[in-house]
């Protein structure tokens, strides 16, 4: 009997310095699936000329992924800054052979096209629904399986536990998938003081398709209360989560693809690159002698009949009163934050807000 076992392959990045330090990997057939981050590069004249190449190629072999970042699933407004989005979606997926499309959980921090961070919000049935209205928009327009990946910047602890239930409750109706960001997991582990199995347990491991691993950073102001863990994607990846994948990977019964992250910019020196690749090699090797296998699902594509986008004006209210208070630093306004995690959520803004 076959042992099948999920494809190990990297978050794809147009900077030099990051195809210096992968290629290795890709000359050793190492790389055997890459992720694309189809919504990252405005104009495609600034574009590397080998990328076209390189999507083509894993695509044509059915080991190209689709992940978007700038849609915002759970804005409740709807704009041309959408239909753009949608429109740009629809050409890739006529361009390159996807095998499946992805989006962040969580609502944008910036209401344009290109900037922002995804920030929770709290989890209500309206919320729910304007949620699922999204993401069968996104299905109809690519016509492939469409997934979302957790979230890592949380307000408080109970809404870490939350969202496993309501990822559940948001992919069902189109036959969705769950990615699962063992990283982004780290983070609330660490910052809310939660076990990292804990909060695993609380997804539906069942309808996890791809896990994310990464690295990250800490961020020790003095004006916090405690040290706060970014999921900046910058560092080696932490000895926990090369300690639970073993168990992760045992329970996640329909694993397709194990997805490393690195961003393209956190490649300073020779060494980065040697420590990158270790860490990949780390992945590898507990994926080879982990004893487990995996059985793909057919996940059962549906066209849904829609009307006009779901628009619910007083929850447009209170998500611009968010990202207008975050901007302010206005945190009085929202007693259910955590007080570090607030001052973090005012640092993503200043930083990825233009």
């Amino acid at each position: 009997m076959k042992n099948n076992k999920p494809k190990l392959g990297l978050s794809l990045m147009p900077n030099p310095e990051f195809i210096a330090a992968v290629l290795p990997l890709f000359e050793a057939a190492q790389v055997e699936v890459i992720e694309w981050s189809f919504d990252t590069i405005l104009d495609k004249t600034y574009q590397p000329e080998w990328l076209p190449l390189v999507l083509k190629e894993y695509g044509d072999n059915n080991r190209l992924l689709g992940h978007g970042v700038y849609y915002s699933l759970l804005d409740a407004n709807w704009s041309a800054n959408q239909d753009n989005w949608l429109k740009k979606a629809k050409q890739e997926t006529l361009t390159y052979n996807y095998t499946h499309i992805s989006e962040h959980f969580g609502l944008m921090s910036a209401t344009n096209a290109h900037n922002g961070f995804p920030l929770p919000f709290d989890l209500s049935d309206t919320i729910l629904n304007i949620g699922i209205d999204r993401l069968k928009k996104l299905q109809n327009t690519v016509q492939l399986d469409v997934g979302i990946e957790n979230l890592a910047l949380a307000s408080n602890a109970s809404d870490i536990l939350k969202q496993g239930e309501f990822l559940n409750k948001l992919v069902t109706p189109v036959n969705g998938f769950i990615i699962l960001d063992l990283h982004n997991i780290y983070c609330q582990s660490e910052n809310f003081d939660i076990d990292m199995l804990t909060i695993i347990t609380s997804y539906p491991l069942d309808l996890v398709k791809e896990i994310h691993i990464s690295g990250g950073s800490w961020d020790q102001d003095t004006s916090l209360t405690k040290p706060i863990r970014r999921d900046t994607h910058d560092g080696c990846i932490p000895e926990a989560i090369l300690n639970i994948l073993p168990e992760v990977l045992q329970r996640c019964p329909v694993l397709e693809f194990i997805i490393f992250e690195r961003i393209g910019d956190a490649f300073k020196d020779q060494k980065d690159g040697i420590d990158f690749r270790a860490d990949f090699n780390k992945i590898k090797a507990i994926i080879d002698h982990t004893n487990f296998s995996t059985t793909p699902r057919h996940w059962s594509l549906n066209k849904h009949n829609l009307d006009q986008p779901l628009i619910d004006l007083e929850l447009v209210n209170q998500q611009n009163t968010l990202r207008q208070n975050i901007q302010l630093d206005q945190p009085n306004a929202h007693p259910e934050w955590d007080t570090d995690l607030w001052k973090t959520a005012t640092k993503l803004y200043k930083k990825w807000n233009k």
